[in-house]
């Protein structure tokens, strides 16, 4: 299955640079950098990502990152 991964750039900026890294060596994931996810506010408050569309938001990068991956493993069983 293939992913985008949306991510402001204002949003937690050093955290989300972590989870872009890690995100970026796996296969079948486009990480893309957008001013405008239509999730204005949220930015300051925790970091998020829109990962085909789906808000997926954490309380810090690492769980952000888990949660990511929760939620590729959720859908390809689904396939």
């Amino acid at each position: 299955m293939k992913y985008t991964a949306k991510f402001c750039p204002n949003n937690c900026e050093k955290e989300i640079k972590q989870v872009k890294d890690k995100l970026g060596q796996l296969p079948d994931i486009e990480i893309v950098d957008d001013f405008c996810v239509l999730y204005c506010g949220q930015c300051l408050v925790q970091p998020f990502t829109l990962l085909n569309g789906k808000n997926i938001a954490a309380d810090n990068a690492k769980d952000l990152l888990e949660k990511i991956y929760a939620y590729m493993e959720e859908a390809k069983a689904k396939c």
